[in-house]
This record gives structure tokens, C-alpha cells and sequence, in this order.
């Protein structure tokens, strides 16, 4: 289902490429949608993705669709969650560098652990040097800290976002 023509609307994407892990992804999509955020996946491909473990799931969105779509819509944050061989397929995709650079110059969030950070350096979002992150709702990359548990970074994000 194609998210509505609302520009007032903000949204927080989750990308997944096959490889995934399954439990990341399914946790974080019902954190915030339980805290009454408008979540969507966005698959590399049409159809069914393969998670790290054998899972599958259907995203809401194919990147070609947001592609369409980014214009219409508001993206608040992209999120890239952990699994290795999902964010090597992320970091290998022009189409994602683009995603990344868009909601980056439309003041748009990046979440993701230092696992993901590779696909930003890739993107050209981030740099090999160490930059600082603070606190701050504006920072533009907000990385999940090792000894940090998935559900806590959620819920930072979701305080980020409300």
C-alpha cells in the first residue's frame, strides 16, 4: 500500500535487502508503530526478502516506488538496522546512495549502528574521520551506540521524532 499524498504526514523508513535481520527490523517496525508513527518498509526488489535466518517479509515499498514518491512525501528518518550481508547489498546500490543523499539535503535523519556507517561513507554522507554526534533532534546521522540495546535506541528515536 502506497503511503497517502500528504505532505504533513512524516514518515520513517526502514531499508532491507535480503539478508536482513529479522529481528531487528520486526522489532523496531512495532516499536514505533506502536508509539503512532507512520513506519514503512522500503525493499531493494519487488516481492518477498529473505531475512539473515530463513524469515520472510513483504515490504511496503520498493525503492522504484519511493523513487516516485519522495517528492509527495515527507521522510523524517531512513533507518538502516544491522546484518552484515542486508547492509553490504545497501551499500552496493546507487538507488540507496540517492535515497540517502535526498532525505539528507531535504533535512532528513539517518539512523543506523557503526555497522551501517560503510553505506554512508559510500553514499558520501559520511566521512572516514570521527564526527561528533550529540543529542540533538537536528544531528543528521544518529548512530546506535554498541552497548546500546536495539529497544532503546527505538525509543530514542522515537523521542527524536515526536
Amino acid at each position: 500500500m502506497l503511503p497517502e499524498n500528504n505532505n504533513r504526514k512524516k514518515y520513517a523508513i526502514i531499508v532491507i535487502a535480503d539478508g536482513f535481520e529479522e529481528t531487528a527490523v520486526t522489532d523496531f517496525i512495532s516499536l514505533l508503530r506502536e508509539a503512532g508513527l507512520c513506519v514503512k518498509t522500503v525493499g531493494l526488489t519487488s516481492g518477498l526478502i529473505g531475512s539473515a535466518h530463513g524469515a520472510w517479509l513483504m515490504p511496503d515499498l520498493t525503492l522504484t516506488d519511493l523513487d516516485l514518491l519522495i517528492n509527495t512525501m515527507s521522510i523524517s528518518v531512513i533507518i538502516l538496522l544491522e546484518g552484515r550481508k542486508g547492509l553490504s547489498r545497501l551499500e552496493t546500490d546507487p538507488r540507496v546512495h540517492r535515497l540517502l543523499r535526498q532525505v539528507v539535503a531535504q533535512h532528513g535523519q539517518i539512523a543506523t549502528s557503526f555497522e551501517g556507517l560503510h553505506a554512508l561513507q559510500t553514499a558520501a554522507i559520511w566521512g572516514n574521520r570521527h564526527e561528533k554526534i550529540d543529542d540533538a533532534k537536528e544531528t543528521t546521522v544518529i548512530l546506535r551506540a554498541p552497548e546500546q540495546s536495539l529497544e532503546a535506541f527505538a525509543r530514542d528515536l522515537i523521542w527524536r521524532l515526536k
